[in-house]
């Protein structure tokens, strides 16, 4: 007769355990993940939306799990000051907590620090600081990308709104770019991407609500290329990204990639948009200015024409 036996303790119950905490694990940076995330679109989205800086933080707190935290910015005459705070950062007498200082970078550039204080009783567990360590890159790169932009709106050659190159900033730049790849034999890619029924957001919404898109549109888009790229506002809702050293296959997926960032970002108080994007890349399309726009502005109709979300790149046989 079968005898039922117990299961031994020891190494099955810590697998057990092991796997419950991995499980955990995953699970908690499943959730951290979506915190930091949720703090890097309110930080995109805090000129449109006042409480959106609120929002960036207290995600920042359930994102590391800690009790307070502040954001330092770097301001033009080099020093860091104080940004933005929530938490308890002013505790009673003896109350000692582990805290925690990370400078934040855009490239080479630092631009602030990220200070956390703990809670009460914890001791700052490898995980939290792995996840510090790795959100301190997005972190820097939002909150760098968001103080250019803020510092160049009322510069010559800007556009107020974004703090873009205007339209005659691209196209001396485009000037520019052109001819130093002629010089070099090197391929110049281009990207134009309107915002899908811009216009109708902006009769609905209003203009300064439709300005605070075109802002946070900069931000996201800012933040997805190089840094010897050129993006400019050259007219409404139209983006425009000059893409040195660029085919046109490259320039296609950088287009994607635009056009992905947008879509997939909830803005202030408008919820999700879908955008247009149409690509062109010399000397495939011409060697200048004026041959590159013309196909750039026909791929960008072909695709606004085709039911728009999408990118297209055309043939340059159309237009030659």
């Amino acid at each position: 007769m079968p005898v039922a036996t117990r299961p031994e303790t020891g190494a099955g119950d810590a697998a057990v355990r092991a796997g419950d905490g991995a499980h955990a694990g995953v699970g908690e940076r499943r959730r951290a993940s979506r915190s930091l995330w949720a703090a890097c679109e309110a930080l995109l989205g805090g000129s449109v939306d006042p409480k959106a800086l609120e929002r960036a933080l207290n995600s920042l707190r359930e994102a590391f799990d800690c009790d307070a935290v502040a954001l330092n910015t770097r301001t033009e005459a080099g020093t860091i000051e104080p940004w933005l705070s929530c938490g308890p950062w002013k505790g009673a007498p003896g109350d000692l907590r582990d805290c925690v200082s990370v400078p934040l970078f855009r490239g080479s550039e630092r631009v602030g620090t990220l200070d956390l204080k703990a809670r009460p009783g914890q001791r700052w567990r490898p995980s939290q600081l792995g996840l510090v360590r790795t959100a301190s890159g997005a972190l820097g790169a939002a909150v760098g990308a968001r103080l250019e932009l803020e510092r160049l709106r009322h510069q010559p050659g800007r556009d107020p709104v974004t703090g873009l190159p205007d339209s005659v900033g691209f196209h001396t730049r485009l000037t520019e770019e052109l001819a130093r790849s002629r010089r070099h034999g090197l391929p110049l890619g281009a990207v134009a991407l309107d915002l899908d029924h811009f216009g109708a957001l902006n009769s609905r919404y209003g203009r300064p609500i439709g300005d605070a898109v075109l802002a946070e549109t900069a931000l996201l888009l800012k933040l997805q290329v190089r840094e010897s790229d050129v993006l400019a506002r050259v007219d409404g809702d139209r983006f425009v990204v000059i893409l040195p050293e660029t085919d046109a296959p490259a320039a296609l997926r950088c287009a994607e990639r635009l056009q992905r960032s947008v879509e997939e970002h909830r803005f202030a108080r408008i919820g999700r948009l879908s955008a247009s994007a149409g690509v062109a890349s010399g000397p495939r399309d011409g060697v200048e200015a004026l041959e590159l726009i013309t196909q750039l502005d026909q791929a960008l109709s072909v695709a606004k024409k085709s039911g728009r979300r999408r990118v297209t790149l055309t043939d340059p046989a159309h237009t030659h």
